[in-house]
């Protein structure tokens, strides 16, 4: 039982970990089209605003799932 849980508590950091892996590869691309004159500076903050508030939250949310006694996948 208690290997399980070890498996499925690697699965969840797995997957918290690859939404935020994920969440900079976008902002790095939008930081890139922007300096390649691709967008306009008005996307570019919303894209940002956007991909900020997401990290934040897929934080918060990996914080929990850490911290938490019970284990459970919040998406």
């Amino acid at each position: 039982m208690r290997i399980t849980m070890r498996i499925f508590e690697l699965i969840g950091l797995l997957i918290y970990l690859v939404l935020i892996a994920i969440l900079v590869a976008q902002q790095i691309k939008v930081s890139s089209d922007f300096r390649n004159k691709k967008i306009t500076e008005e996307k570019h903050q919303k894209l940002t605003k956007r991909n900020t508030i997401l990290l934040i939250i897929v934080g918060i949310l990996l914080i929990l799932f850490l911290y938490t006694p019970f284990k459970i996948l919040i998406f």
